[in-house]
């Protein structure tokens, strides 16, 4: 898990968390100070029923922002449309829960929470705009070929780089992307502190390195976190081990 995703989840499970507990404690107190006529009496996990589920969404909502915008392919059409889909998720869910569980009238729910919802998509969006957004620069990002047009690729998406004849491949996590370069001319544009060559013909992002097996004839393998694994040599172990070392 790069430290973009970790940053993401971290933040849909503290604001989703703060806000369930603000609204459990607002209602309990309106409760505690009211008569019981008066009372609310909403079950204690009714705010975690109601707004649960955007702990899931939010993150989803993050990393495909993310993912669009690191390869310049979040238009406006697309941020509106994934917004239009979560829109659609979460008020048929909300829906369906409501409707097996307390037996309420699905167009009831759909007018309890057509206000909130895109309320709710709104501030995502801004917040993933104000604090997770990173700006494309030629320092955080490289071109790739993408079919016969061009993108950039962050360097956060990037798990390993391998040379390939005339080619040099770039793994993410879900894709492979070529550019007609030498290994050597990519190397020269990454940052030392997050590649780390491990053979004349990989790199690795040091962020996604589970652990090196070394075998007996000294060689060794480096493990990603990913389940892959790339090529390490003798002549690169021994800056491989120390940089881990210095990274842990």
């Amino acid at each position: 898990m790069t430290e973009q995703i970790k940053k993401e989840w971290l933040i849909s499970i503290a604001g989703w968390s703060a806000l369930i507990l603000f609204l459990t404690g607002t209602y309990e107190l309106y409760d505690y100070a009211m008569p019981a006529a008066q009372q609310i009496n909403n079950h204690p996990s009714w705010a975690l029923q109601e707004w649960g589920l955007w702990y899931v969404l939010t993150p989803i909502i993050f990393r495909l922002l993310h993912q669009y915008h690191s390869k310049q392919q979040l238009t406006h059409q697309r941020f509106i449309g994934i917004l239009a889909l979560m829109l659609c998720i979460s008020m048929t869910y909300q829906s369906i829960f409501d409707l097996f569980v307390f037996k309420d009238n699905i167009a009831y729910t759909l007018l309890y929470f057509a206000p909130s919802h895109p309320l709710v998509l709104f501030v995502i969006s801004f917040i993933w705009h104000t604090y997770l957004r990173t700006e494309l620069t030629q320092t955080s990002s490289i071109e790739v070929d993408s079919g016969s047009k061009k993108s950039r690729l962050c360097f956060d998406d990037i798990t390993h780089i391998n040379s390939a004849s005339n080619y040099v491949e770039f793994h993410t996590q879900e894709q492979l992307f070529l550019k007609r370069t030498t290994l050597k001319q990519v190397e020269q544009q990454l940052p030392d502190s997050q590649f780390i060559r491990t053979h004349r013909s990989h790199l690795v992002n040091l962020d996604y390195v589970e652990r090196i097996q070394i075998k007996p004839s000294g060689s060794g393998l480096v493990l990603l976190k990913n389940g892959q694994s790339v090529a390490l040599s003798k002549a690169f172990k021994p800056k491989v081990k120390a940089k881990l070392k210095n990274v842990a």
